[in-house]
């Protein structure tokens, strides 16, 4: 019998520029600032990943946004070796399945973990928790305070009808995004495993969070 292919790690990221990123933020501290804490972000996951990839277990795959990608590979000096791609048009669920379908591409036996650039506290215990975790569940998730989610973690088994119903009208970027995710995996026959609850640095009062 032959061995499922390693998890493809996708980072679904936003180019840390003035005026590109972190819009919410910005409106508080400036643009200019605003961006200073999403190249930091950025840089922690690159490496946080990159840590991963060279343990051997995952895939790297970077879809970023807001630049080309002539651009990303020329002026982001943080960027590790991954499969650079570009996010694409539409919500952000639809990039995110674009990606899982990218990464799947060939290989439905494959499993896929998403994870953005907002958290500060991001660590290589909590992605290999995840690679673990879907040896043996279907669905892991992690909470997000905002009641997003920051990291989605999809096992090989499910097919594209479940993968299309579980992205399938999410009122994305409100805090119903995790209970709905949830729900909708459990009306599939999905039990959802659950990781530890984190912060995202999306406003002036999460930056209190984290030491800077």
């Amino acid at each position: 019998m032959s061995r499922s292919p390693i998890p493809t790690l996708v980072v679904m990221a936003r180019w840390p520029a003035s005026g590109r990123c972190k819009r919410r933020l910005a409106v508080d501290i400036g643009t200019e600032r605003a961006a200073i804490i999403q190249q930091r972000l950025t840089a922690h996951t690159f490496a946080v990943a990159e840590a991963l990839t060279e343990r051997g277990d995952v895939d790297l795959q970077v879809a970023m946004s807001g630049v080309s990608l002539r651009s990303a590979q020329r002026s982001l000096p943080c960027l590790p070796p991954c499969t650079l791609v570009d996010q694409g048009h539409g919500s952000l669920g639809a990039r995110m399945l674009r990606q899982i379908y990218r990464a799947r591409f060939g290989q439905r036996n494959k499993a896929v973990i998403m994870i953005g650039t907002d958290l500060a506290d991001l660590c290589q215990n909590d992605l290999i928790q995840a690679v673990q975790t879907l040896h043996s569940q279907p669905l892991v998730i992690g909470p997000s305070a905002d009641g997003g989610y920051w990291l989605l973690g999809l096992g090989p088994g499910l097919t594209r009808p479940q993968l299309d119903a579980l992205f399938a009208a999410v009122p994305w970027g409100s805090h119903k995004v995790f209970d709905i995710t949830c729900a909708r995996a459990r009306g599939l026959g999905i039990t959802p495993h659950q990781l530890s609850l984190k912060n995202d640095i999306d406003c002036l009062a999460d930056l209190g969070l984290w030491q800077r």
